[in-house]
């Protein structure tokens, strides 16, 4: 088994002199060394793109609705109501089996 614990892993990306020179003069402006600088860009990007991949987002006008539903949920239907008390029995005596 490899040892990469410690190790970096190198990371290439090729762009025109324009964009080279306009992130050398922003790492130069924060301090920060041309490697340093695409780092920290880039992992911030990245955790931006897993924050708002795991938002959910919602309008004013469905967010509204779904705690109005929270607060006053609609009656259960007695089909549904049946099936439920139905299955609890059946979930019920087989948890009850497993334990012996």
């Amino acid at each position: 088994m490899m040892n990469t614990q410690g190790k970096d892993t190198r990371l290439v990306a090729r762009v025109d002199e324009e964009t080279q020179r306009l992130i050398a003069h922003a790492a130069e402006l924060t301090g920060r060394s041309l490697s340093q600088f695409l780092i920290y860009a880039a992992k911030k990007e990245a955790q931006e793109a897993e924050r708002q991949a795991l938002q959910i987002q919602v309008s004013r006008q469905s967010a509204d609705r779904m705690l109005e539903l929270l607060d006053n949920p609609e009656p259960i239907c007695p089909k549904l109501r049946e099936a439920a008390l139905n299955h609890r029995k059946l979930a019920g005596g087989f948890k009850n089996r497993r334990n012996q």
